[in-house]
């Protein structure tokens, strides 16, 4: 394989979500930084889209609160749902 290097611009990503709103002015848009942003880290994403971000999209509940555990407070959306009845305590007590 070859090695690869990736540039994680953030102004750049703040700006292509901007873009993306301002294509869809009446529409809410939902960041989906599961997976730790595609690799290009979660916490860095997450802190800089939260200004401006309308929520975010995690895969699972420990991405979410991975999340607000780092002081991000916007609405969250659990993509792939809970997996165990007790999950729910924390739904409701972390607002996912």
């Amino acid at each position: 394989m070859r090695p690869a290097h990736a540039i994680i611009d953030l102004a750049a990503i703040r700006h292509n979500y901007r873009a993306a709103k301002t294509a869809a002015p009446k529409a809410r848009a939902i960041a989906i930084i599961k997976a730790n942003g595609y690799g290009h880290g979660a916490i860095e994403v997450g802190k800089t889209l939260s200004p401006i971000a309308d929520g975010f999209g995690v895969a699972c509940i420990e991405e979410a609160l991975e999340l607000r555990e780092s002081g991000i407070s916007n609405p969250m959306l659990l993509l792939e749902g809970i997996f165990e009845p007790d999950e729910m305590k924390l739904v409701d007590e972390y607002r996912f």
